[in-house]
């Protein structure tokens, strides 16, 4: 896949010298931050994200919610006792 990109002068000449500095071409140097990027783990607050927005959009308050995972909570905990008594 080709992508282009515009690159303001400066981001160019500071992303120009750290290719340098690491024996490669622009290009090169460019193309390893996005492998490396897209290899990176996600952080926690990136794989939140949806479920924040769609709490956001539901209109449920911070209670409601901890009063939902705390009652999903019991209910798994109940269930693996009974698998655990069979």
């Amino acid at each position: 896949m080709v992508v282009t990109i515009e690159l303001k002068p400066d981001v160019e000449a500071v992303l120009t010298e750290r290719a340098a500095s690491k024996g490669c071409d622009l290009h090169d140097y460019v193309q390893g931050l996005i492998e490396r990027d897209a290899r990176s783990p996600r952080t926690f607050d990136e794989i939140l994200a949806p479920l924040r927005w769609e709490v956001a959009q539901s209109g449920v308050t911070d209670e409601e919610l901890g009063q939902l995972f705390t009652k999903a909570r019991r209910e798994v905990f109940r269930a693996k006792r009974r698998r655990a008594k069979k």
